[in-house]
């Protein structure tokens, strides 16, 4: 796996190509952060953390000399994704971009640990590829949950997928059967994401990878999902499941 350069504490350069570059924002809790600086210049963030990481999102975003950011890309509406989602869209004046099927009313779909009304989406996007902003796509891959979406950026072929597969070690696998909102169109996902992605990755857990993205993907997609119930795969990897809970709490 590439050792990535620390730009300022807690930023690890990941791609840099001229005037487009991004960077993994770590040690904040939950779901990976991802910030990237446009063809154009301006900056959106991938993923928002749980709860309470606004503080640690924008300090990083200050040592970086990061003072505006034109949208939050949320790539589907869990809590550890989406939870410190309106502390920061306050906080950078960023919009807010969520895919439809997690929009309620004008706002990030909650569940029992997060308020539907936790966040008002300013652009829910559609059921088909679009473009959100010029040199970002966002495609729906429904499944994980009913608004899940992949954001590429063909300037640096970056893939930020969200939970449709997670990074361990040398390999991707598939998210737990209860974490989705429908696991058969989730298998399908990962197949339509295999059949298309770059060869850079930046996934909700796990590491970046860089150069290899595409071939551990479809690594992954040629196995068939684990038989057996779903627990054992917990209990058989420990190891894995200590580094997922980690970094949940921030510790990379």
């Amino acid at each position: 796996m590439p050792q990535f350069t620390e730009s300022a504490p807690g930023a690890q350069a990941i791609l840099d190509r001229g005037p487009s570059a991004a960077w993994w924002l770590t040690g904040v809790r939950g779901a990976n952060v991802y910030l990237v600086r446009l063809p154009s210049g301006s900056y959106v963030l991938v993923d928002a953390g749980l709860p309470g990481s606004d503080g640690a999102i924008v300090e990083r975003l200050r040592a970086l000399g990061v003072t505006s950011v034109e949208a939050i890309l949320l790539t589907h509406s869990h809590p550890d994704h989406a939870g410190a989602a309106a502390r920061l869209r306050e906080a950078l004046g960023a919009r807010v971009v969520l895919g439809a099927g997690d929009v309620r009313d004008g706002r990030v779909r909650g569940d029992r640990r997060i308020p539907a009304n936790a966040c008002a989406v300013d652009l829910a996007l559609p059921a088909e590829e679009c473009e959100p902003l010029p040199g970002v796509l966002a495609i729906p891959f429904p499944g994980h949950t009913a608004g899940s979406t992949v954001y590429a950026f063909p300037s640096l072929d970056l893939w930020c997928i969200g939970d449709i597969a997670l990074h361990s070690g040398d390999r991707m696998s598939r998210p737990i059967p209860p974490s989705n909102d429908d696991t058969p169109a989730q298998e399908r996902a990962l197949q339509a994401l295999a059949a298309r992605v770059g060869l850079n990755g930046a996934p909700g857990h796990g590491d970046p990878v860089i150069g290899t993205f595409d071939v551990l993907v479809r690594a992954l997609a040629s196995r068939p999902p684990a038989s057996g119930p779903w627990w054992l795969r917990i209990l058989l990897n420990p190891r894995v499941v200590l580094r997922f809970a980690r970094r949940q709490a921030g510790r990379h």
